[in-house]
């Protein structure tokens, strides 16, 4: 007897139109990616993973809702399109703040418990104490127009302020204002990567500095030697600091492009008939619920029969990257969001199994039973005696 192994994974993402990432720095995370893998301990693993946005989105990290803990925000322009809580899906906050190629900063200015943003030009900074658009609460000038800038809590006040860095010298304010600084320490190296966090819960944020996956975290801001030494993730990564379980205490986390790339030409192996009869699947479900039928999209069929055969050809069972989502479901007159599932058995099933399975399973039969949704098109690949279905939903598609 053969082992058969069923396999379903959905995903949706909604609501946010593209456009092209502004060019940002100070407290943006950098790099690229749309998966983040969060760790709520100084160990090697995270316990967290989700993928939100485009791998293209400039990224902030912050306590957006005053609840304790720290979740992202996307930006796009001079929009922030801000979560409340470490998952995919719609953002729960937009707002517009600044100019779209203002370097942006994100703390607690005024020690309320919520974060919010500044902008930087030059070395003056324009901070707000809410999460709205409108003229800055508060203006103040620090440093020099090329200094690196760290933002953080230095005095354990509540309030966060500003920090410069010259190379491994560090010029702390504890206040947002201008004048000479508060405190100069050295730590590191002049070419290290530094990030600021609470690292022992004690409410005062010090220097954690990166080489390679390497992680030197020191618990007061002075020199010498780290307090702990951890490795995590890959060379390759892109780091982020929170506190992503509200325990007081910042630790690490890692935004990683996924390795689904989107592929083109003819498709190997697609099963016409097959995804002919899962639209009609699924429009049955959906009348039983008494919800209207989705109409048959023909484009999105083309991204849902390369992704299906991609993770033929790659031996792989995952969702393609948000930006790949993204541009097949534009490329498909589909730009205002999508859906997507995805199933692998490790034989020939008929459609009506991986109904069953789809719809047995919260996600998938949450995108399958969507009213919002009004389109689809699924795309199948059997390869080697193994198939592979993707079902790709539309909202507004024309």
């Amino acid at each position: 007897m053969c082992l058969r192994t069923l396999m379903v994974a959905g995903l949706v993402m909604t609501g946010l139109s593209t456009a092209a990432p502004a060019t940002a720095a100070g407290q943006e995370v950098g790099g690229s990616g749309d998966t983040y893998f969060l760790s709520d301990s100084f160990s090697a693993k995270a316990n967290i993973e989700f993928s939100y946005g485009s791998a293209t989105d400039d990224v902030f990290v912050g306590d957006w809702d005053g609840n304790g803990t720290d979740t992202l925000a996307l930006r796009r322009g001079a929009t922030f399109y801000i979560k409340n809580s470490n998952a995919g899906g719609n953002p729960d906050q937009v707002v517009t703040y600044g100019r779209p190629g203002d370097v942006v900063l994100v703390g607690d200015w005024d020690g309320n418990g919520t974060d919010t943003f500044a902008v930087r030009r030059g070395s003056e900074y324009h901070v707000k104490n809410s999460l709205t658009g409108g003229p800055a609460d508060a203006k103040a000038v620090y440093g020099r127009a090329g200094d690196a800038i760290l933002v953080g809590d230095w005095d354990g006040d509540g309030e966060d302020t500003f920090a410069v860095r010259r190379g491994s010298e560090y010029h702390v304010k504890n206040s947002i204002s201008a004048g000479r600084s508060d405190q100069v320490a050295v730590y590191g190296r002049a070419n290290d990567d530094v990030y600021v966090g609470d690292f022992d819960g004690d409410g005062d944020d010090s220097f954690t500095v990166r080489r390679g996956a390497t992680y030197y975290v020191a618990n007061v801001i002075r020199p010498g030697s780290a307090d702990r030494t951890i490795v995590y993730g890959r060379t390759t990564d892109t780091t982020l600091v929170g506190d992503w379980n509200g325990d007081g205490t910042d630790t690490l986390g890692l935004r990683r492009a996924s390795t689904v790339q989107h592929i083109g030409g003819t498709v190997s192996g697609a099963q016409e008939a097959y995804d002919a009869q899962m639209v009609g699947l699924i429009n049955i479900e959906r009348a039983r619920h008494g919800l209207p039928p989705l109409a048959y999209w023909p484009p999105l069929r083309g991204g849902a029969l390369s992704h299906s055969s991609w993770m033929a050809r790659t031996d792989s069972f995952q969702h393609a990257t948000s930006r790949t989502l993204w541009d097949d479901a534009a490329g498909a007159g589909c730009p205002s969001g999508y859906a997507e599932n995805i199933f692998w058995s490790s034989y020939s099933s008929k459609p009506e199994l991986a109904m069953q399975r789809y719809m047995a399973s919260p996600g998938h039969r949450a995108n399958i039973l969507n009213p919002e949704l009004g389109f689809v098109a699924t795309g199948t690949v059997v390869v080697g005696g193994e198939l592979y279905n993707t079902q790709r939903f539309g909202y507004t598609c024309r």
